[in-house]
């Protein structure tokens, strides 16, 4: 994966995971996923910065380039893992925390033993840690990085 493709593919994936969780946590509660309109909000609170951060990060970068030289030889195809892996890990842990939380909390459940909200918001924060953790530092250099070619990405 060549700089520019990891740009790109984290700008869509940014784009991507925050219009659909913003469009999730607007219509489920009206939907009976069992979230009150507050605490669908108050989750899109966690989750939101970190996703415009990045897209900040990657408008920044679009009018202000500023370039580092880094080496990407033989590192390719670790920089598509670590560029995609965290995304991809992140939509599996929320894939699987909503649908838990919306299973355990449906109306035919037997009570007592859904997921509490606490555990929801508490879950999806350490999904966000993982998603944080490795994509944060990849979104900095990414985002000051000059092409391997010796070329700014944004003379293109």
């Amino acid at each position: 994966m060549s700089l520019e493709q990891a740009r790109t593919w984290t700008i869509a994936a940014s784009l991507a995971l925050t219009c659909a969780l913003m469009f999730f946590f607007f219509v489920a509660p009206s939907l009976g996923y069992p979230l009150e309109p507050p605490q669908a909000l108050q989750l899109l609170e966690i989750i939101l910065p970190l996703f415009l951060g990045y897209l900040g990060t990657a408008s920044h970068f679009i009018f202000r380039p500023r370039f580092k030289d880094v080496q990407l030889t033989g590192r390719r195809e670790q920089l598509g893992l670590l560029v995609r892996g965290p995304i991809y890990a992140f939509g599996v842990a929320m894939s699987g925390l909503l649908f838990a939380f919306g299973w355990s909390n449906r109306l035919a459940a037997p009570a007592g033993v859904g997921m509490s909200f606490e555990t929801l918001s508490g879950s999806l924060a350490a999904a966000l840690g993982l998603l944080a953790a490795t994509t944060s530092v990849i979104v900095a250099y990414l985002f000051s990085a000059s092409d391997p070619r010796g070329t700014a990405a944004a003379d293109g």
